[in-house]
């Protein structure tokens, strides 16, 4: 009692010594009141799928994935809102999650069935979607930047709007382009179908390194898979079935087919997690893995063994000095690829075929390419794996994570199946079963790496095959071919027998592209004897009047047995034809089968183009392209250069997961094989007669038609033919000198001819002596196409 005295006494003294003070010949203001500094402040966040009621909110702390006790956490209201109360000292630095349980609401499509968790950036934290979460695996698996992983999400998604938005609140797009509420739904939904069809008989299960797998391992499991799957599940939504639900139920039926069908091929399943699991506690472990010194050696990158005399293989290497850190610390390697056909063997740096090595980019600054043995840049790995690479000088940029595996004394027959299951299929045996018993050396590493591309350059391979055409304004305005007279547009021989002419300008393509295809009757060839009628009443060409941007399908055409009149390809097509500023028009066209010509076109979407100047060439971009050009893997360009116009592309960036060894594994198993390794990373790679494999033309250099084309195959022979009556004839070439492409030529017509192939900027020259010709010697050129 006494200290409740005291302390009311307290209180009134101090209060008349305030009105004392207060009154008469003092000061009459009123001291502010002493309000204790804020040290909490209000989040607001909405959790949509559509709207979610019932979610769990939190801010993910540790970054675990899980709402942990002492972070601070709230459930959202039927409009999926929330407000998290935060310390002022943690606003911006964590991301927030969304665990979505059965007891969740979601205002577009009722009850959850199956549980989910979302997230967000910690910098961005007002949504939480499925989109963020896309963009939140990014950051959390690559370190970049919000605004970098959003860029890299959108770009592969093909999305315009905000990826922060609410976009239930966005009416869906009718251009025909993409719906960002229906990318979140069918990322939904296949999240949704990946732990169905994991079980329950994950959770608590023992992975490759003795850790049990917890719900947070699936969970981040699954979103980093989702990450890896989003161009197939993007593609998944360019489904008819798709595209034509016409209501609620019936689009919610589609996307789930569609979802069953891509986990079901591409997902994870119960006997990969035992290595994705440890594969991921590993990259986001606070234990650093010991980093191996510097040594030269390689990385087997790539494999496909069909048997010893059928192989490709790629690597990357690096010799002592390369793989030490230079000043910014900073390693370097090379890019090498060996291809075996029949025996033949062919050497190159860069690019799916040796040809396409000539591939032109732009790297911000020129218009380069990666030549043989040039020095790729990764930054030296951190503790958890992770570095960042410039992948041929600016082509490609990213990050990735890598996960350290010690596989001595380990069976390679094993090894294999491990990764195999897990769904690395970067390493191929056609027949396992040559592994025998064989097993790794001491030393020997398996590496099991993810790479997220954040950015990609323009580029165009500048071969002749990628030069485009045009007609003349007579057959590039199309018409009913009845109507006109014999030899005047639709009836020429110009549209007839040729591709029109090259491209010089841009713009002379946008003109010449106007949407008005050649129409005539009712379509029909033979092939193989057997009359093919087209199903459609009139025949409509439309390669007159629009330019190629994809191709979805990998029907053949010309070859096999014949499908009907047209091939099952769709050919996705653009002329520069509407409303707005620079407007285009996109169309699906199908592909008829015996010549691959585009053929009765259906409008799909409209946007727009965009020309910049880049160095000494203008590059025309397309926008707002539709969602049939989502299984695309790359957006199609129009680069126009020293008076041609090239068709050129972008990739679109990927996230991608392959599996690697390190130099003693790798010699191991290609030992092992039968394979003789003989990649030393101090020796520069030097080019075999079967890297100048591909097509080249070879003509006066004063004439732009006739001569011939030669064929140099990858197997070795070599066929020609008579580029103005189109015979074959036989024919060989030898190169003297592969490194500079030297080479001999004789014929069956007792020609010769010696010169040199340039093998990255794909010309030739040299001199020719034919005593059938007058005259009878002379010089030549080449092109690749």
């Amino acid at each position: 009692m006494n200290i409740t005295l005291k302390r009311l006494a307290l209180g009134i003294t101090s209060a008349g010594l305030l009105t004392i003070y207060g009154c008469g010949g003092g000061s009459t203001s009123t001291p502010a009141p002493i309000i204790p500094a804020a040290t909490t402040t209000d989040v607001p966040v909405t959790v949509v799928d559509g709207p979610i009621q019932n979610a769990t909110v939190c801010l993910d702390k540790n970054s675990n994935g899980v709402c942990d006790s002492g972070e601070p956490f709230a459930k959202t209201d039927a409009a999926g809102k929330v407000t998290l109360t935060v310390d002022l000292a943690d606003a911006g630095k964590y991301p927030v999650i969304a665990v979505v349980g059965t007891d969740a609401i979601d205002a577009d499509t009722g009850a959850v069935p199956v549980p989910f968790t979302m997230s967000a950036p910690a910098d961005t934290v007002g949504v939480i979607s499925p989109l963020t979460t896309l963009v939140q695996q990014t950051v959390a698996s690559t370190g970049a930047s919000t605004a970098d992983a959003a860029a890299s999400v959108q770009a592969a998604t093909g999305i315009t709007v905000s990826l922060f938005q609410d976009f239930t609140k966005v009416a869906a797009p009718t251009d025909g382009s993409i719906s960002a509420a229906t990318v979140a739904r069918m990322v939904v939904v296949t999240t949704q179908q990946q732990v169905t069809a994991l079980g329950g008989t994950v959770l608590g299960s023992t992975t490759v390194d003795g850790a049990t797998i917890t719900q947070a391992d699936i969970d981040k499991a699954i979103q980093k898979k989702l990450l890896e799957l989003l161009p197939a599940l993007v593609t998944a939504m360019s489904d008819p079935a798709v595209q034509a639900a016409s209501t609620t139920a019936d689009k919610e039926a589609a996307l789930l087919a569609a979802a069953q069908t891509l986990v079901t091929n591409s997902g994870l399943t119960p006997a990969s997690m035992a290595t994705v699991v440890a594969i991921n506690t590993q990259t986001s472990s606070t234990t650093p893995v010991a980093s191996a010194p510097a040594a030269a050696g390689f990385n087997l990158v790539n494999f496909n063994f069909v048997d010893a005399s059928n192989v490709f293989v790629r690597v990357f290497s690096g010799s002592l000095l390369q793989n030490t850190p230079d000043a910014d610390n900073n390693v370097k390697y090379v890019e090498r690829r060996y291809r075996s056909n029949a025996g033949t063997l062919a050497k190159w740096g860069a690019g799916g075929d040796p040809w396409r090595q000539a591939d032109l980019h732009w790297n911000g600054s020129a218009w380069t390419n990666c030549p043989l043995n040039f020095e790729n840049t990764s930054g030296v790995r951190d503790a958890l794996g992770n570095s960042t690479y410039n992948y041929c000088d600016s082509y490609e940029t990213g990050k990735t994570n890598r996960a350290t595996f010690d596989i001595a004394d380990k069976a390679m027959a094993d090894v294999y199946a491990q990764a195999r299951a897990a769904g690395y299929t970067n390493l191929r045996i056609a027949d396992p079963t040559l592994l025998g018993t064989a097993t790794f050396p001491t030393g020997s590493s398996l590496f099991y790496q993810t790479g997220t591309s954040l950015t990609t350059a323009i580029a165009y391979y500048p071969g002749s095959s990628s030069l485009v055409t045009q007609y003349s304004s007579a057959v590039s305005a199309g018409g009913t071919a009845s109507t006109q007279a014999a030899g005047v547009g639709c009836n020429s021989t110009e549209f007839k027998t040729t591709n029109g002419a090259n491209s010089t300008t841009l713009e002379g393509l946008i003109g010449a592209m106007t949407g008005t295809p050649c129409v005539f009757g009712q379509g029909s060839f033979t092939y193989n004897t057997i009359k093919y009628t087209s199903p459609d009443t009139s025949d409509e060409a439309w390669g007159n009047s629009t330019v190629g941007i994809g191709t979805i399908g990998t029907a053949p055409v010309g070859a096999g047995t014949a499908p009907g009149f047209y091939s099952g390809n769709t050919k996705l097509r653009v002329a520069f034809k509407g409303t707005g500023t620079n407007p285009v028009t996109y169309y699906a066209c199908k592909e008829r089968f015996n010549n691959g010509s585009t053929r009765n076109c259906t409008e799909i979407g409209t946007g727009s183009y965009t020309i910049a100047t880049l160095g000494d060439a203008r590059v025309l971009t397309l926008n707002n392209a539709p969602i049939q050009a989502s299984p695309l893997t790359f957006t199609k360009v129009f680069v126009e250069r020293a008076g041609k116009v090239y068709s050129g592309y972008q990739n679109k960036p990927v996230v991608s997961n392959s599996v690697r060894l390190n130099t003693i594994a790798a010699t191991a198993l290609l030992t092992q094989l039968g394979l003789t390794v003989d990649d030393d990373p101090s020796v520069p790679l030097t080019l075999t007669a079967a890297s100048y494999q591909g097509t080249w033309d070879i003509r006066d250099p004063a004439q732009t038609t006739g001569g011939m084309t030669v064929f140099i195959n990858a197997n070795g022979s070599v066929a020609c033919q008579d580029t103005t009556d189109l015979s074959f004839f036989a024919c060989s070439a030898t190169f003297t000198n592969p490194s500079t492409g030297a080479f001999t030529f004789t014929d069956n017509a007792s020609s010769t001819a010696s010169g040199n192939f340039n093998f990255l900027a794909g010309t030739g020259s040299g001199t020719y002596s034919d005593p059938t010709s007058t005259p009878t010697t002379g010089s030549f050129a080449a092109q690749r196409r």
